[in-house]
């Protein structure tokens, strides 16, 4: 199970939207950004995810870039990286993730803050 931030954080710190799986929570920011996306494998070594506006096709964030070999892992890291925030500032967390986060709101806005337990 994933927290997806979709929002800036405001108001009550409850999960509003969740997700299933990586492949859900991935897919809600994406379309939230308005973005379509394809994995194509690298020129080089490992898999790309190429992300693409909808209303704007010309406006191409950068790709992100696995270097996993197996179509299969290199789906997962890049899904994981797409959802850390570097899309338009949405995050999703694993919902343990999430549980053993502290939310602290600083001037500039709000941050996620992960603390290990010990």
């Amino acid at each position: 199970m994933y927290v997806v931030f979709v929002e800036e954080l405001e108001g009550p710190q409850d999960p509003v939207h969740t997700a299933r799986t990586l492949e859900q929570a991935f897919a809600q920011i994406t379309c939230r950004c308005g973005y379509s996306y394809r994995f194509e494998p690298a020129q080089e070594q490992g898999w790309c995810l190429f992300l693409i506006d909808v209303e704007r096709p010309e406006r191409r964030p950068d790709p992100i870039h696995s270097t996993c070999i197996k179509p299969r892992d290199a789906h997962h890291d890049l899904m994981t990286q797409a959802v850390d925030g570097r899309l338009k500032g949405h995050v999703a967390l694993h919902i343990e993730a999430y549980r053993r986060a502290r939310i602290m709101r600083s001037g500039a806005g709000n941050s996620v803050r992960l603390e290990a337990q010990g």
